[in-house]
């Protein structure tokens, strides 16, 4: 589990270094491209913790689908 941990900040920690690398290399402002990675980050937290709401709502009905349609069958 740790080792997990680990690896999901450490490649989160390189995509976030290449954000900011392109966003300075293409704008030529070590600043901006700190606000474009920071951008990034903050809008990347958001989509993942929307999918996985979305997807566990999704989960819990299957879930109580599949019960629902076992207790039928027998």
């Amino acid at each position: 589990m740790i080792t997990r941990i680990k690896r999901a900040f450490t490649a989160r920690a390189i995509s976030l270094l290449i954000t900011i690398s392109i966003g300075w290399f293409l704008t030529g402002d070590f600043q901006l491209g700190l606000s474009i990675g920071a951008i990034d980050t903050v809008i990347k937290l958001f989509i993942y913790y929307s999918h996985e709401s979305i997807w566990e709502t999704k989960m819990a009905k299957d879930i109580k689908r599949i019960k629902k349609n076992y207790i039928k069958e027998k």
